[in-house]
């Protein structure tokens, strides 16, 4: 799968639409009014691109899945989103580990010893 070719007008855009704003914007809103290509999937993984290097860039863009999008100038929120980012990040890894840990060597679950009546069967 590509990364989406984040251009320094679409970012600009993407940055005046949120300063304008007066409310969260979902992803959907602001493919929209960015008028990005593609179906939905698509057009989310561009803003989400967008979104990432407006933050590498200094922009404090905070998000809920549900709320969407919205700058803020607010410190306390700011740090507490980024902690919160930071945790989910640790989680997903963890998670990933622990199912990698769970697979054979021919990529099958192990998540279940042999059953013992299975053993009995063979002898």
């Amino acid at each position: 799968m590509n990364e989406p070719n984040v251009t320094t007008l679409d970012a600009s855009k993407c940055l005046r639409i949120l300063q304008a704003s007066h409310e969260p914007l979902v992803a959907a809103e602001l493919a929209v009014r960015l008028q990005l290509a593609g179906n939905r999937e698509t057009q989310r993984r561009h803003i989400r691109a967008i979104v990432k290097h407006l933050r590498d860039n200094g922009s404090r863009i905070v998000a809920t899945l549900a709320g969407g999008y919205w700058l803020t100038e607010d410190d306390e929120l700011w740090r507490e989103y980024n902690e919160g980012r930071q945790i989910d990040a640790k989680k997903i890894f963890a998670e990933t580990h622990r199912r990698k840990m769970l697979m054979d060597q021919k990529g099958q679950g192990v998540l279940f010893r042999p059953m013992a009546w299975a053993d009995a069967l063979r002898g």
